[in-house]
């Protein structure tokens, strides 16, 4: 194999596949990525058994062939390479890697014994717009449950032309605890098959950084496509293809959960709120992280928490709405990763009482986001 390309091509190639890739006694190719002359272009793929990621680097094919390189050497050695032309050099059992005067030979396995990719017949597919689908992600993916009880809490449930309407795709992540859902449109040409089906967090953070890392000058792609089977997602971004297996089972029908009468809605400053929630957590107690909001009819929410063995705190922040006296504790961890999430500089705050969920949304809510927190029930 003989291939030559830019050191700016093959270090973004690298760096999309070399993510998911780690160190494994039982099978040490799992650490390689495999490089591969295909169409005049060199593929690189990586695996760890549950998620697969390829990417074709453009460049000049001089040989065919075939190769297994440890993927972090090579990310770390091409990266320290001047801007230019790259040529690698495939001979018997070692890839020279040649650039500015200098050639350097790293050790490979062989291309037989990495993991076969399946090939999935792509078909039909749903096509969303990428900086939203990037932001979605970003919006949503924290919330799943951490825990392996329940395998299809750990992933975030996506249903496409399903009850929001024709043309949504509908995000949906939940810990029991609290629950995070964001409505995206579908691009036109979408193929308009109903679908449900849960993705791991894993899956969605790995296409988040697909997505916030790579760039094509020759395509400015804008469209991620995903591709659904029975049991795999095929996500494909340019020259980049993730395919990933889906978890089974069915996600919790969440929607009975959300309320959709309130006693009250305010409207604050989110920085103001996400600051008052973070000192107020100083003095929260320990393993509980509770922090009380207080809104009265005169429209000021009170944020308080007390702590015998280290003291007590309470900011008071004036804001806007319908009010009524109303009180609610709440995870203060839980809240402000709701915050974060939020892309607005106002945010509004609905309330029923202190046993029913809190539903928190950006105050110019165009993006279909929502944020349900469970109280803490004294």
């Amino acid at each position: 194999m003989t291939f030559a390309c830019t050191q700016e091509n093959l270090m973004q190639g690298l760096a999309m596949v070399g993510h998911i890739t780690g160190k494994n006694q039982n099978l040490p190719i799992l650490s390689h990525v495999l490089l591969k002359t295909e169409g005049g272009n060199l593929k690189l793929s990586s695996t760890n058994l549950e998620i697969a990621v390829s990417v074709l680097v453009r460049g000049r094919v001089e040989a065919d062939g075939e190769c297994a390189a440890p993927a972090k050497l090579l990310l770390d050695y091409v990266s320290l390479l001047p801007a230019g032309k790259v040529e690698l050099v495939f001979t018997q059992d070692a890839l020279e890697v040649r650039a500015d005067g200098n050639v350097t030979s790293i050790k490979t396995m062989p291309a037989s014994e990495f993991p076969l990719i399946p090939k999935l017949a792509k078909g039909a597919a749903y096509h969303l717009d990428a900086d939203a689908l990037r932001q979605a992600i970003g919006q949503v993916a924290f919330a799943v449950s951490a825990s392996d009880a329940r395998p299809e809490l750990s992933g975030v449930s996506c249903t496409f032309h399903g009850q929001v309407g024709v043309g949504k795709l509908v995000m949906a992540a939940t810990d029991s605890y609290r629950l995070s859902e964001r409505t995206l449109t579908l691009a036109p040409g979408s193929v308009d098959t109903e679908a449900r089906l849960i993705v791991p967090a894993r899956t969605l953070l790995e296409v988040g950084r697909i997505l916030s890392g790579y760039k094509d000058e020759m395509t400015s792609q804008t469209l991620v496509e995903w591709a659904v089977t029975e049991s795999q997602l095929v996500v494909t971004f340019g020259n980049v293809e993730l395919v990933s297996r889906l978890i089974e089972g069915s996600f919790p029908d969440y929607r009975q959960i959300i309320p959709t009468q309130f006693k009250a809605v305010i409207q604050v400053r989110r920085a103001d709120l996400a600051k008052a929630i973070r000192a107020a957590s100083l003095f929260a107690r320990q393993g509980l992280f509770d922090v009380h909001l207080a809104l009265s009819a005169d429209g000021q929410l009170k944020i308080s928490s007390a702590d015998t063995g280290v003291g007590s705190h309470s900011t008071t922040l004036s804001v806007q709405g319908t009010f009524q006296d109303q009180q609610v504790t709440i995870n203060y961890k839980y809240m402000n990763d709701g915050l974060a999430a939020m892309g607005t500089e106002q945010v509004t705050i609905h309330l029923i009482d202190s046993m029913n969920p809190l539903v928190v949304r950006p105050a110019q809510d165009e993006e279909g986001f929502q944020y349900i927190v469970m109280p803490i029930r004294a």
